[in-house]
């Protein structure tokens, strides 16, 4: 796959991929938008912090070096699909009747950071404590002495 990838041109592959797609991306871009880190600027300047996290996310995933100004000019070109660039609304907090309609309608899967937790307990067998056992009042005083 790396060798695909590195005779393949970088811009094209990043103009191709699915952000909106990759989990851990929007993981990262969720943290992004909890942290109140986008709170307050202006939608251009959200913009190019967003492009920004793409470009890092891209190069770091890849092996690539892609850089800033070819990510912004592939999409001011269009190249990229609108569905594939993360907006503020993509990761917007619900409110409680959305949220509410996504349950009552059982489509929880489209419920930003649901996570499925089952309903069993674990399998696997308890670790072992490494911690030494604590030592009683009396047998801290003795030693000190």
């Amino acid at each position: 796959m790396a060798t695909d990838e590195s005779k393949a041109d970088p811009l094209a592959i990043y103009a191709g991929y699915s952000f909106t797609d990759d989990q851990s991306y929007q993981a990262g871009l969720s943290t992004l938008y909890a942290s109140g880190a986008l709170d307050g600027l202006s939608d251009e300047t959200k913009e190019d912090l967003l492009r920004k996290s793409r470009v890092f996310y891209f190069n770091q995933a890849h092996g690539c070096n892609i850089s800033e100004s070819d990510a912004k000019q592939l999409e001011v070109e269009g190249r990229r699909s609108a569905s594939e660039v993360p907006t503020a609304q993509a990761a917007r907090t619900l409110t409680f009747a959305e949220l509410q309609a996504l349950i009552d309608q059982g489509k929880t899967d489209e419920i930003p950071n649901n996570k499925h937790i089952p309903d069993a307990l674990n399998d696997a067998a308890p670790s072992q404590s490494s911690a030494p056992q604590r030592k009683k009042p009396w047998e801290v005083a003795s030693q000190a002495e």
